[in-house]
């Protein structure tokens, strides 16, 4: 499911409800490198409230980013857990600048792209299969965590002696 018509949603008599939807997620380009969840998709909690014609909904997810480690290119998986909310005034997004798209028009959600917002705001600096990865030699490429010991002999040529 990529959008969901928000006027689908049947209140009865509370003005609150939860849904599970299952959201297509494309991967995310980051630092040069391409990242995705499992499957290509999350599954979202969904709860919607209503006070008259004014909606706030609030979007509930866990997930894992699986790409490369950005320091010795080995698999990195990332597990996130993300939490966000939207606020919705007879069918449009609230808030939202003028130069800006909002989440809701028209009474429906882009559910894709306000995951992936949402994923990518917690997103940190640099995505690492490990906290103490020691990465790549400079000078060869020789994976460093397999060799912590690796060296190279330097020449006193090269020291600029």
């Amino acid at each position: 499911m990529r959008r969901f018509d928000l006027r689908s949603l049947r209140f009865g008599e509370g003005s609150e409800l939860e849904r599970e939807l299952v959201v297509e997620v494309a991967p995310f380009h980051f630092g040069g490198a391409e990242y995705g969840v499992a499957g290509g998709q999350v599954t979202l909690g969904f709860m919607a409230t209503r006070v008259g014609s004014r909606l706030t909904l609030n979007a509930e997810l866990e997930t894992v980013l699986h790409g490369p480690c950005q320091r010795c290119l080995e698999d990195a998986h990332y597990a996130l857990v993300v939490e966000g909310d939207e606020y919705v005034l007879e069918g449009e997004s609230e808030g939202v600048e003028a130069d800006e798209e909002g989440y809701v028009t028209g009474h429906m959600i882009d559910l894709e792209v306000w995951v992936r917002d949402l994923i990518g705001a917690e997103l940190p600096t640099k995505i690492l299969c490990r906290d103490d990865c020691s990465g790549l030699c400079p000078v060869c490429g020789q994976n460093l965590n397999a060799d912590p010991d690796h060296v190279h002999e330097t020449s006193t040529e090269d020291a600029g002696i």
